[in-house]
């Protein structure tokens, strides 16, 4: 069953370094979208390649991967 809580939302490149932290607050439970700009956060666009995002809450983890095009 969901619950409100903090959610975290990290990009990672292919090597593992962070590249965005794209969301970190609290969220009432529910569905909700999120966009990436393609933006990192030292305000650089980033290339077209494989990336990987985080999103963690208190009781669940998942790591998917995700393909950025231009």
């Amino acid at each position: 069953m969901s619950s409100d809580g903090d959610v975290v939302i990290d990009i990672y490149n292919i090597r593992g370094q962070k590249v965005k932290s794209l969301v970190n607050d609290f969220y009432s439970a529910g569905s909700y979208k999120v966009i990436w700009d393609g933006i990192d956060d030292n305000r650089r666009n980033v290339a077209s390649g494989v990336y990987f995002y985080q999103m963690k809450t208190s009781g669940y983890t998942s790591i998917q991967r995700m393909v950025m095009l231009k």
